[in-house]
């Protein structure tokens, strides 16, 4: 039996044997006809094979292209909560206290700190901010503000009508001595209950809201500070107020000040969870700061680093305007520069649009008057006529200025026409006094140029109005009421007459352009006040420049254009954001 099975079992494997060769014959005989006989029969249309698949490679990688293309054009940056916003500012801060505003930078940090009754929108637009609203009485004196509810400082104490009380008799008290007191000069505060607060005023005025925008402080942190330390006072670098954000870190001899945000904010925490401040030297730095990647905004982009600001990476320009005019002063009580007709020809002498060209790249609009255009009453049909320099040559020859042979500069009498003007050190305000040398040195008139520090500036020239000409930028603000610029009895400290001009009709228009609602009658008056001016030639207004906030792209959420002040910037900035993702948009 055994027998048998091993003859069987030896059968099959031949059978399988055979079939296993017979299918390696026909495999290798396809393989060898099919495709190893067929390979040299490739050489013929090898060019054709390679055209095919050269264009199936380049329709992938266009597919891919396309498909990558389309899937950016639906995607959409959108703002993420979190990460804090850094600040370059030139300058720097000893003093953060809205009613002893010391510099630009402490200005901008209070306007994260502190809040007031009021602040202005996008479009310079009036809006309620610790208040709900206000009202007007019918004779236009009193204005009633309601007190937002259920607003606490940032110390957990509650806000009430008595601090605002109590921020204007800070201001009001001449110990204290805020450069603000002659906006408060005569308005009497009352507060009825702890949610309303009146402002009696000695006449209408219809500038008086934009006066309280003014941050407030707390009344329970100062109301022990004598007056007159209040400047020294410890609250200056430990501010508590009832902003966005609240004081994190700060010396006055550091570089930086950090600030947190304030989760007790009225209108909701912040985006943001902080806001810092870099302090540096120049706008240079700060723009140097950004390329380095250690800021978010260099801050504002003047005209001296634009074509650097231009070329870097993903630098967002932000082109926004402020009611601000550049303006050379002429102490109209200096012995050579109360003569009204030099002071007519400096003024016509000056060639405004030569000036923006070569000092500020052409980033201004020319002005002669004190007043904006677009403003009520505005005209410039009383406007200087501008001369060259021949004819101011002239002009200064027909004035008994003569020029002596051998001689650069005018005499008259003795006297060289040698003129001193002082300005702020290190800024387009310097740089703009070097073109105006420039400009005015063929016709024989020298100009001597000093500059100091903004602080020494207010402090020692301003003030005392010890300067024979000052080149400073003034803001106007949003109403034609130039009443503290212009009007004779604002002539001395504080009041901000700088050329301490004198003139009964001025003063006459003045008076009554602030007072009166009706458009019409205070197109009139301004229009005597501006004859009456331009014939007295107390000051040369210059221009009217563009201010450019310059952002990192992947910040978001800014959105002013028409500014009063440039910290009227943040007026959302509760809404800023640094951080985005994207997503599909619809």
């Amino acid at each position: 039996m055994s027998n048998y099975f091993l003859f069987r079992y030896r059968r099959s494997a031949r059978v399988l044997r055979r079939w296993s060769r017979s299918w390696h014959k026909r495999t290798t005989a396809y393989v060898n006809q099919h495709l190893w006989g067929k390979w040299h029969q490739l050489r013929l249309v090898r060019r054709f094979m390679l055209g095919w698949w050269l264009v199936l490679i380049v329709a992938v990688f266009g597919l891919g292209h396309q498909l990558a293309a389309l899937g950016k054009a639906n995607l959409v940056p959108v703002p993420v909560s979190g990460g804090t916003f850094t600040q370059a500012a030139v300058g720097t801060v000893k003093v953060l206290n809205p009613i002893l505003p010391e510099s630009s930078p402490a200005t901008d940090i209070n306007r994260l700190i502190f809040s007031g009754l009021t602040k202005y929108g996008d479009h310079r637009d009036l809006q309620p901010d610790l208040a709900t609203g206000w009202q007007v009485s019918p004779d236009g004196r009193t204005y009633t503000f309601k007190i937002r509810h259920g607003v606490t400082w940032q110390d957990g104490v509650p806000f009430t009508s008595t601090d605002v009380a109590f921020t204007v008799a800070a201001i009001q008290n001449p110990d204290s001595r805020s450069p603000l007191a002659s906006s408060w000069q005569g308005v009497t505060v009352a507060t009825p209950d702890e949610s309303t607060v009146t402002f009696t005023l000695p006449a209408p005025l219809n500038s008086f809201l934009d006066s309280t925008t003014l941050g407030i402080v707390p009344r329970h942190l100062l109301e022990q500070v004598d007056p007159s330390s209040l400047r020294e006072a410890d609250f200056n670098r430990h501010p508590v107020g009832t902003g966005p954000f609240e004081l994190g870190t700060f010396a006055p001899s550091a570089d930086e000040v950090e600030l947190v945000a304030n989760p007790k904010y009225y209108l909701g925490k912040p985006k943001l969870d902080g806001f810092n401040f870099h302090f540096y030297d120049s706008e240079a730095e700060a723009l140097t700061a950004y390329a380095q990647h250690q800021v978010t905004s260099p801050g504002q982009i003047t005209t001296e680093e634009l074509a650097k600001a231009s070329k870097l990476h993903r630098l967002t320009q932000y082109q926004m305007s402020l009611p601000e005019e550049t303006t050379l002063f002429f102490n109209t009580t200096d012995p050579v520069l109360k003569d009204i007709q030099l002071r007519s020809i400096l003024t016509s002498a000056i060639d405004r649009e030569g000036l923006i060209n070569s000092a500020l790249s052409g980033n201004a609009v020319a002005l002669t008057q004190p007043l904006l255009p677009g403003e009520i009453g505005y005209t410039d049909k009383y406007a200087p006529t501008l001369t060259d320099t021949k004819a101011t040559m002239a002009a200064l020859d027909a004035a008994g200025w003569k020029l002596e042979i051998g001689s650069s500069v005018r005499r008259k009498d003795g006297q060289a026409l040698a003129l001193n003007v002082v300005t702020v050190a290190d800024s387009q305000l310097a740089t703009d006094a070097q073109a105006l040398q420039a400009q005015l040195a063929p016709a024989g008139i020298k100009l001597n140029i000093k500059t100091v520090e903004l602080d020494e500036l207010q402090q020692t020239y301003m003030r005392p109005r010890n300067f024979q000409m000052l080149l400073f930028g003034t803001n106007i603000g949003p109403d034609p009421d130039v009443y503290a610029f212009w009007h004779s009895s604002q002539a001395k400290d504080p009041g901000v007459n700088l050329s301490q001009y004198s003139s009964a009709t001025a003063d006459a228009a003045l008076e009554s352009g602030r007072i009166k609602s009706d458009p019409a009658i205070r197109e009139a008056k301004y229009d005597a006040f501006l004859k009456a001016w331009n014939t007295d030639a107390p000051s040369a207004v210059l221009y009217q420049t563009q201010y450019i906030y310059g952002v990192a792209d992947s910040a978001m959420g800014i959105t002013a254009r028409q500014l009063v002040t440039p910290s009227d910037r943040f007026n959302n900035v509760q809404n800023w954001t640094v951080r985005q993702k994207y997503q599909i948009g619809r």
